[in-house]
């Protein structure tokens, strides 16, 4: 279930300048914009019918079938979009991938059986004929019967949103945030019903419920006020970043230390949403990345004080919760207690990456120390560092741009990029990522160099790599 949630965020985020182009459209010139312009608005149909359902499913296409199930999955949505009474975003992100399985399975299963010099000929016209059988029975079939069905759905969602249910969603979505989970929510799940609802009404409440900076926002206040002088400095970066950055990946470190939290957050979440329903509020579209400014500017005018109120409100709620369960005593015993369990859970990460180091590098231990050896490849130099996230997006760019400056100013030319977890580049020397999503690295990309942070707001973990980034260079240039 996780995987095929990360597939819808993966297709979602590919084609997220377009949901964000219609939300501008319609914050403009829409019928809660500022400059109503009924002409500008016929654009709005035509992309949400036609134009993003193809996308979707060209996307959705490409990650399972390669180049050519993308082709073949926006064939068949097109069929699927004439025939459809509704807009079917959802349709597009389920039939895409599904095309681009049947084009893949055929693909392969011919790949032995072609004889040679018939190749393209042969798999060309296949699956145009995948295509076109596919398609037909999209455009005869599947249309109304998926017309329906999300008819029937979107009736569904109205009455969730308008029924006392609707706060409470805080209880699943707060906590698996802070378990990372946050994209696959956001993007596999509200923004595909949040596309819908806003087609039909201008606005949802979907894009809100997730994106909320309030609960973060107040946890880390709380953390800023219970923490000693030192610490300070920190918790104010990760507050700038998470609730003016839009980087939520920020605070969940801080609600993992303290389990009891997660109790925080979902009031805060529970909170908000309550004064958004209340207030009947919702943006023109998702606002990427979750910041208070992007918030602010996906909001139909009528509707900014409502969502200001509703994040100040789930803000407050979160930090005196937070403030409360923190307690009285300094935090310094429990950042100390903390560190040590990370330190653990690196190290035991890390046990197979340093059994293979020591089998592939033949050097004695007493010339290289053992963190060293980490970021060392027996046969190249490091000249390609990736940053990966689930959504390749917030944390991994902040992470990526950081490394960036401090390797400039140690005058070491690597470059660094960053990405999603379903998108990482075979020919990367080092692969870094937060130490939650070590293991799923490890996974998606085996036998790479990989280098985990405990938090991507900590200086001296930067510091860190960029030495033994200096030192892998000085090694392999003395070999």
């Amino acid at each position: 279930m996780r995987k095929f949630g990360q597939l819808l965020s993966a297709i979602i985020y590919q084609n997220i300048a377009v949901i964000i182009a219609v939300g501008v459209i319609h914050e403009l010139f829409g019928i809660y914009g500022y400059f109503y312009n009924d002409r500008i608005l016929l654009l709005v149909n035509p992309i949400y019918e036609t134009l993003l359902p193809i996308l979707l499913a060209y996307s959705g296409g490409r990650l399972i079938g390669g180049g050519r199930g993308a082709v073949v999955a926006a064939l068949v949505v097109y069929g699927l979009t004439l025939a459809s009474s509704v807009p079917i975003i959802i349709g597009a992100m389920i039939i895409g991938p599904f095309t681009g399985f049947v084009v893949n399975r055929i693909e392969r299963q011919l790949k032995d059986r072609i004889p040679i010099g018939f190749e393209l000929l042969i798999s060309n016209v296949i699956t145009g004929i995948v295509g076109v059988f596919l398609t037909i029975i999209c455009f005869l079939y599947v249309g109304q019967t998926l017309s329906a069905g999300i008819k029937f759905i979107n009736s569904m969602v109205q009455s969730v949103i308008y029924s006392g249910w609707l706060p409470l969603t805080a209880v699943i979505i707060e906590p698996a945030k802070v378990f990372f989970f946050n994209n696959v929510i956001n993007y596999g799940v509200l923004t595909p019903l949040g596309i819908q609802q806003a087609k039909e009404l201008g606005k949802s409440i979907f894009f809100l419920l997730e994106s909320n900076p309030g609960p973060g926002f107040g946890v880390l206040l709380a953390y800023f006020f219970r923490a000693v002088r030192g610490k300070r400095k920190s918790i104010k970066l990760s507050i700038a970043i998470q609730s003016l950055g839009g980087i939520h990946e920020i605070y969940f470190p801080y609600v993992l230390q303290n389990w009891k939290l997660l109790f925080a957050v979902i009031g805060g979440g529970i909170s908000g949403n309550l004064v958004f329903q209340k207030f009947n509020v919702g943006l023109v579209s998702i606002p990427s990345p979750g910041s208070i400014v992007t918030l602010i500017g996906m909001s139909p005018r009528a509707d900014i004080p409502g969502i200001i109120i509703g994040i100040f409100i789930s803000a407050i709620v979160s930090f005196l919760l937070s403030y409360a369960i923190l307690g009285r005593s300094s935090l310094s015993s429990i950042d100390q207690e903390f560190e040590t369990q990370m330190a653990t859970i690196n190290t035991l990460q890390n046990i197979d990456h340093f059994s293979k180091v020591k089998h592939t590098i033949e050097i004695k231990k007493s010339e290289l120390k053992i963190n060293e050896i980490e970021a060392i490849d027996s046969h190249k130099q490091i000249k390609r560092v990736l940053f990966v996230c689930e959504a390749g997006m917030g944390s991994s760019s902040m992470g990526a741009a950081m490394l960036r400056k401090k390797l400039k100013l140690a005058s070491l030319e690597i470059d660094v990029n960053n990405t999603s977890l379903q998108d990482i580049d075979s020919n990367v020397d080092l692969i870094i990522c937060h130490q939650a999503f070590l293991k799923k690295v490890q996974e998606a990309a085996p036998g790479k160099i990989y280098y985990s942070l405990q938090s991507f707001t900590n200086f001296q973990e930067y510091d860190q790599v960029v030495e033994k980034l200096k030192a892998a260079e000085k090694f392999t240039n003395n070999k």
